[in-house]
């Protein structure tokens, strides 16, 4: 042993060394303790040195990152320290609290259905009782089902959008939204203290009553709600899917079944399997166009009108639509599009219905497109368009709304989209129905959403967002993102691709905003630079919060003036620049390159 930590000690750095050798010697890790050996005769110092350098990140909403040994990895070590902290946070809220349980379920992934197991092992162990489905489920139906158990939290193992390499620990607080400041910090703070991991075994804990499974009457429950968020009667849309070997033949596919959509399934893709055998490289998320290959290549062949392909663990969408209803040609369009063309067709309809009225609320990221502020505010009604990433801000405002049912729709560019007040995170399913719904009554009137959207843009000006994800993995990647975002501060640009930056907004350093009728103040590191009068030309960035990424997000806009085709033209030019400018002060900071994916329209 002591020959294994010499070794060690002198391969890796300090902290890395410090975590090895608790993970090597602590006899309630001993479980691992071959593999590490394993890793070291293989002088795998490069796994090691990303693996143990640090403790996987715990943001509000869980832990998520790939599978592996170590601290900054998926096992069964950091899964149970998740679980134990959540446990916990609950112990503060009492006997009531532990009785009322928590809802756990899982996606395909690798080992969920063990964590999930472990999950409910622990909190027995901590006498909390849990809820477990008796299957993969969806995201989003985890929070319903905390809402509709009226449970005091609830756990899914999934890591979302992510590689297939990963796997994670996603909850919910009682209300069925991610838990927000104050309470944020507490969690954080008791995962990153656990020493011990309490279990009681499985078949115990059911004896004990302190496991309960739960079948098809949530789901029943669940979609029954989903059917109400219906907004017109045609069905004429014909829908390629993939659930791309996961969960969303759980939520998405049965909602437009059962509202008597002619879809055609993806057989390839149509089996739950967690090697995702026919995924782009490691790439699950549909945010990629390559991801939808297959969904496209199913929906040209079967003249389909859409090809919608859900994520891991259905709590996002893809599409591609026909821009020209003479020809099966499907075309991806990114998500801001998407989500412009539903708010529209979303508030049209309601207005003409009669449903709408000034109290009603819509809520989008202030890094999604600005149409969906210019949309809204047309319709006379409320928008809340500044807040920061994540769906646990948008949870939160509805939440606190004097009125819930007022919230109509909310949205943020990474596909997600959320209508209805049952649950409060976003939802595949939500998504393909209304899709469904909008290119049908599209069609009727052998219109695409591209004619919408054309529509559109020349009553309120041409947007162009463009999105990059840039990729910043293991310790040398970290840095890399604490170097680039220490330079924006220190020494930004004072020009970006021909534009003036006249204003940095910077999250970072904003003063928490004063408690109103919305959300209450929040800060997070994200840093604007606006580059017009009006601020509909701006450029951010942030680091993700879920993967080893930082993100830009470009937005250019023009008035329209009756030349829609040039003005595109011209707009997208001048993005471009925008988009080499920075690249080439990011290239400077950094010393080099950065392997990075452009998402951006491509009709």
């Amino acid at each position: 042993m002591n020959y294994v930590l010499k070794i060690v000690e002198n391969k890796l750095s300090p902290e890395a060394y410090q975590n090895f050798k608790l993970w090597f010697t602590n006899s309630g890790l001993q479980s691992f303790k071959d593999e590490l050996e394993s890793l070291v005769r293989d002088e795998n110092w490069t796994e090691l040195e990303d693996a143990f350098y640090t403790h996987i990140r715990i943001g509000t909403g869980g832990i998520r990152g790939r599978l592996g040994i170590g601290p900054n990895r998926i096992n069964s070590r950091t899964i149970g320290e998740a679980a134990q902290g959540l446990s916990g946070f609950i112990e503060d809220f009492g006997e009531e609290a532990r009785k009322k349980g928590i809802v756990v379920s899982r996606e395909v992934r690798k080992y969920s259905e063990d964590f999930a197991t472990l999950c409910c092992e622990v909190f027995a162990a901590n006498g909390i009782k849990s809820y477990l489905f008796d299957g993969i489920r969806s995201t989003p139906e985890v929070s319903f089902a905390v809402r509709y158990l009226k449970a005091i939290a609830g756990v899914q193992i999934t890591a979302s959008h992510n590689p297939r390499t990963d796997n994670g620990f996603k909850f919910f607080w009682s209300d069925g939204g991610q838990v927000v400041p104050p309470l944020d910090e507490k969690v954080m703070q008791l995962v990153l203290n656990v020493k011990e991991i309490k279990r009681l075994k499985f078949e115990e804990a059911q004896s004990r009553d302190l496991v309960e499974i739960i079948d098809e009457k949530i789901d029943d429950a669940y979609f029954e709600k989903l059917r109400e968020l219906s907004l017109v009667k045609t069905r004429s849309a014909r829908i390629a899917f993939s659930p791309i070997h996961s969960v969303g033949t759980t939520n998405a596919l049965p909602i437009l079944q059962k509202e008597g959509f002619d879809t055609s399934v993806v057989q390839e893709q149509a089996l739950p399997d967690e090697d995702f055998p026919t995924a782009y490289g490691d790439f699950i998320n549909p945010e990629f166009e390559q991801v939808l290959d297959m969904t496209i290549n199913l929906g040209e062949k079967t003249d389909s009108d859409i090809a919608i392909c859900t994520d891991p663990d259905a709590c996002r969408i893809g599409a591609a639509f026909k821009t020209n209803l003479d020809s099966n040609k499907l075309v991806p369009l990114t998500g801001n599009e998407i989500g412009a063309a539903m708010i529209y067709f979303i508030l049209s309809l309601l207005k003409k219905q009669g449903k709408l009225h000034k109290n009603n609320l819509v809520i989008e990221t202030y890094v999604t497109t600005s149409l969906i502020s210019d949309i809204t505010k047309d319709f006379e009604i409320k928008i809340v368009d500044d807040t920061l990433v994540g769906f646990k801000w948008i949870g939160q405002i509805v939440e606190h709304l004097q009125n819930q049912e007022d919230f109509i729709f909310a949205f943020e560019e990474s596909l997600g989209y959320l209508r209805g007040n049952f649950i409060r995170d976003k939802d595949a399913a939500i998504a393909a129905l209304t899709l469904g719904e909008m290119v049908s009554w599209l069609k009727d009137q052998s219109k695409t959403i591209t004619d919408y959207l054309n529509e559109i843009y020349e009553k309120y000006g041409y947007y162009r967002n463009v999105l990059f994800q840039n990729e910043a993995q293991g310790k040398e990647g970290f840095e890399n993102i604490v170097k680039l975002f220490k330079a924006l501060r220190a020494d930004p640009p004072k020009e970006i691709g021909g534009f003036k930056v006249l204003r940095i907004i910077d999250k970072l350093d904003e003063k928490l905003r004063p408690p109103d009728k919305y959300i209450a103040g929040i800060t997070g590191d994200q840093i604007t630079f606006i580059l017009s009068e009006d601020e509909r030309t701006k450029f951010t960035a942030r680091p993700s919060g879920t993967q080893p990424q930082f993100k830009y997000y470009i937005q250019h806009y023009g008035e329209v003036e009756n030349n829609l085709s040039g003005i595109k033209k011209e707009i997208d030019k001048e993005e471009k620049e925008i988009e080499k400018s920075f690249f080439e002060y990011q290239d400077k900071i950094l010393g080099k390159e950065i392997i990075g994916h452009r998402f951006a329209s491509s009709w």
